[in-house]
């Protein structure tokens, strides 16, 4: 019997022809792949060290190949970790890593720290007197100041301004003593309070019944969603004279956190529940071994995995913008965002759940005549279900992590409010929604494990 021949050694000084040479092509294509990866990083950044790990990937590779070609086992672990630190090296130093900065910096961190401690979590009924204040924003003119009198007098520095413009207000006619609250209300109703320092602003009268106070105008609107140029919006400043007339209560900050968790659980739930809905008939187009039978069915099994590979690879965050300019600001553009990813991202998965069936059933069916609709819903559709109810349920969990950034533009939830706080240094109302927000999440992911669980 003839010796197996085996290509010269001397291949192994270019790894891609010895593993070509050992009919190993992917194992080429990987080569050839990796070391111009390598080369295009050491040439992006341009340092001796990264040189060198290619260096180390090249030789380490020739090592590998002369022992493939030797009939020896293959050892391609000191190239590996070669390329890997090429890697890791490029990816450090693009990331700008400091691990001194969260000590240096400290001191930015500590007042969310401290008010995770302090949540603005319960208040006291009070019995309020308010004030109106009406502002413009922008300014279409020269800012003029502002009188308002109804018992009591207010004077506002400006009757218009800009986010981030210095007021002053100043008041005449106040019950002395009393606490008062500046309120600042938006164009459709929403109300946040005056901050100064990142703590609501309150202010008392002298014994006169005056008194004084400056601060910045807040923004209250998302960037932008502000009026056209040359036009502007109503806004109003509300002076609140707070008495209280009773026991502590849940704070207006927890209410709201309540009430937009709420919301936000609903916009993942719906997005979700339509996601499902056309995503589970869409996943059957894309199962090669339900479509492969024909080029007919080829090409309907190709459009499908590029319209899922496709829509799953923009970030959720984008058609959120997308979609807030659509349908405009609110809990239906959140919804619709998430819809839109979750359908790519289901379809994918419910493919794959396809793919992997048992095949018995289906070729049993098949070779009794039956259509290839009747081979799915007896065949396929009694072996998915479970799997696809366990990934329906993941992917509500999923959504409502993902609705809380979807509200940073605009789309509605716990997230808007959230923004509005972080922007204007609310700490003490920030921690009273990243608590909300763990306890949801926390909630849901212990029920859909325990879905996924029993049916699965």
């Amino acid at each position: 019997m003839a010796a197996e021949r085996r290509p010269p050694r001397g291949y192994a000084l270019l790894p891609a022809l010895a593993y070509q040479a050992l009919g190993q092509r992917s194992m080429a294509a990987v080569w050839v792949g990796v070391s111009l990866a390598l080369i295009g990083l050491a040439g992006w950044r341009g340092h001796p060290g990264l040189w060198l790990g290619v260096g180390l990937w090249g030789l380490g590779t020739i090592y590998d190949a002369w022992r493939r070609l030797s009939g020896r086992r293959p050892r391609l672990w000191p190239a590996t970790l070669a390329a890997l630190a090429v890697l890791y090296a490029v990816g450090w130093e693009v990331t700008e890593i400091d691990l001194r900065a969260p000590f240096v910096r400290f001191e930015k961190m500590r007042p969310y720290l401290v008010a995770l401690t302090q949540p603005d979590l319960l208040t006291y009924p009070t019995e309020r007197q308010v004030l109106r204040i009406p502002v413009e924003v922008p300014c279409r003119s020269a800012p003029q100041p502002v009188t308002v009198r109804e018992g009591i007098e207010a004077r506002l520095s400006a009757g218009c301004a800009q986010a981030g413009d210095p007021l002053t207000l100043e008041g005449e006619g106040f019950p002395p003593g009393v606490p008062l609250e500046l309120w600042w209300v938006n164009p459709i109703g929403e109300r946040q309070r005056i901050l100064q320092g990142g703590r609501p602003l309150s202010v008392q009268a002298d014994g006169a019944g005056r008194f004084r106070v400056a601060f910045l105008a807040p923004r209250a609107v998302p960037p932008g969603f502000e009026p056209p140029p040359g036009q502007s919006q109503t806004h109003f400043l509300e002076i609140h004279a707070v008495r209280v007339i009773g026991g502590p209560r849940p704070s207006e900050a927890l209410l709201e956190v309540a009430e937009k968790m709420g919301e936000t659980v609903a916009i993942a739930l719906l997005a979700t529940t339509f996601a499902v809905l056309i995503a589970a008939p869409l996943s059957f187009l894309a199962a090669r071994n339900l479509m492969g039978g024909s080029l007919p069915t080829r090409l309907i099994y190709y459009g499908m995995r590029a319209f899922f590979n496709i829509v799953r690879s923009v970030e959720p965050l984008i058609f959120g913008i997308v979609f807030v300019v659509w349908v405009g600001l609110g809990s239906f553009a959140g919804m619709l965002a998430l819809m839109v990813h979750s359908i790519a991202a289901l379809g994918k998965l419910f493919s794959e759940v396809v793919e992997h069936i048992d095949p018995g059933p289906v070729e049993a069916l098949t070779a009794t005549g039956a259509t290839r609709l009747q081979v799915i819903r007896y065949a396929v559709v009694p072996q998915v279900v479970p799997e696809f109810i366990s990934f329906a349920v993941y992917r509500w969990d999923i959504n409502v992590r993902m609705s809380t950034i979807i509200g940073f533009v605009g789309g509605g939830g716990i997230g808007f409010r959230l923004s509005e706080w972080i922007r204007l240094s609310a700490y003490r109302q920030v921690a009273t929604a990243v608590i909300g927000i763990a306890l949801v999440v926390m909630a849901l992911d212990f029920v859909s494990a325990q879905v996924r669980r029993r049916i699965v």
